[in-house]
């Protein structure tokens, strides 16, 4: 039953998909829009009123894109009847070679398919009139567009705020807010890094083929610049025309050079250029950003090409924000490095230090000898106990003896005496 729930629910997405994608890729348009001009709003906002920022913004924007896009195709109508003029001649002289190449040329008959491939091309290719007149037929969609991108500019961050103010938790809140704004800021400096550089790549070519003078200089740099934004083999497919070109109207020599200067040119954007926009933004593989092209480019066109790019590397951004968080909030706790100072020494070395880092304590001040009492003879106790003839004698010997000091002796010795007690 869930399983029949879950294709019903797939089958009525998909219906109501096809039926609104022309005002769902508006609203895309709108959101790409508004992110990428958010840094110039601010930078305007700053000497004007914001609506007002905001329309010059757009006006810069749509003005740059819509001249790149007549330049190209004017250039590329232009040069289109001697680029057609150029690849019959270059059929024609295959054709005429003794050699393996030429007998392969006339066994596919290289002359009637480019003279069928340079009439679809003039039946296919647009200038730049037919560029000004599809504009002004498209111009309802561009104002729908810039209405959009103004009422998200003026309103998205509180939309965005009552959006995550419906989660449970504040910490949930918190979370999701970090996230997306650090995802935010780094695929916008991913995808302004890469339109930097398909933007070098593109006037590089653009004047390389105009001092070679080759045909539709301008178409080549445009669709060069446009390739050299996918990674890793934009660049190489990017220019392929440009060594064809060189290949028919030029020689072989000058194709060659071409081709080894391509592909050195890719391997210094991927070995060098990709690792520092990684550093700066987010890591943009392979296979992500050529899927998501070729899908959008069959549902939309190149404008859906565009903006799905775009969102592919908002994505990235994203997954890219959750793997380090969650790493982050995983990872153990790093144990202090035991170094040589912080070990503790054993407890006799550790006596021993502190005996010896402790100052000697101050010498106490010497105090004065106690001097000691002479006995008073005339306080000295008798004993009165009688035990015979000897305690008699004895007696009779002390009276002898005292009898026999001066007076002079016992005044001097109760002076020495009281001078040492004071």
């Amino acid at each position: 039953m869930v399983g029949v729930l879950v294709v019903v629910a797939g089958i009525v997405a998909q219906r109501i998909f096809v039926a609104a994608h022309r005002p769902l890729s508006w609203a895309a348009a709108a959101v790409v829009i508004a992110v990428l001009i958010d840094p110039i709003v601010d930078l305007l906002d700053r000497h004007i009123p914001r609506l007002a920022a905001v329309i010059v913004a757009l006006l810069v924007a749509g003005g740059a894109a819509f001249a790149a896009t007549y330049v190209a195709f004017d250039n590329l109508a232009d040069g289109l009847d001697r680029l057609g003029r150029a690849a019959e001649d270059a059929a024609e002289r295959l054709e005429e070679r003794d050699d393996s190449v030429g007998d392969l040329a006339r066994d596919v008959d290289v002359a009637r398919r480019v003279d069928l491939f340079v009439d679809t091309l003039d039946e296919r290719v647009t200038g730049g009139d037919e560029v000004l007149v599809s504009t002004a037929g498209t111009a309802p969609t561009y104002l729908v567009g810039g209405i959009l991108t103004l009422f998200l500019m003026s309103y998205g961050p509180r939309l965005a705020r009552s959006a995550v103010n419906q989660l449970p938790s504040p910490r949930q809140r918190e979370a999701v807010t970090d996230v997306v704004t650090r995802a935010l800021n780094r695929s916008r400096r991913a995808v302004f890094l890469m339109v930097a550089e398909g933007l070098v790549v593109g006037l590089l070519v653009t004047g390389i083929a105009y001092l070679l003078d080759l045909p539709s200089s301008a178409a080549l740099g445009f669709a060069a610049g446009l390739l050299a934004m996918l990674p890793h083999v934009g660049i190489v497919l990017g220019n392929l025309p440009l060594i064809l070109l060189l290949l028919a109207l030029r020689s072989d020599l000058a194709a060659i050079v071409a081709a080894v200067v391509v592909i050195a040119c890719q391997l210094v954007d991927s070995y060098v250029v990709r690792r520092r926009i990684s550093l700066y933004s987010v890591h943009v593989g392979l296979l992500v950003p050529w899927v998501v092209v070729l899908v959008g480019y069959a549902v939309y066109g190149v404008g859906g090409a565009a903006f799905a790019l775009v969102f592919a590397v908002f994505g990235l951004a994203v997954l890219d924000e959750l793997a380090v968080r969650r790493g982050s909030e995983e990872a153990p706790a790093v144990p202090a490095t035991v170094t040589d100072a912080a070990v503790e020494p054993p407890a006799a070395d550790r006596q021993a230090s502190e005996s010896a880092d402790r100052p000697a304590p101050a010498p106490a001040p010497l105090a004065a000898p106690t001097p000691t009492a002479t006995p008073d003879p005339a306080s000295t106790p008798t004993s009165t106990s009688t035990d015979g003839p000897n305690h008699e004698a004895t007696g009779s010997a002390g009276e002898r003896a005292r009898s026999q000091v001066p007076p002079a002796s016992h005044e001097a010795t109760d002076s020495a005496g009281e001078r040492a007690t004071s």
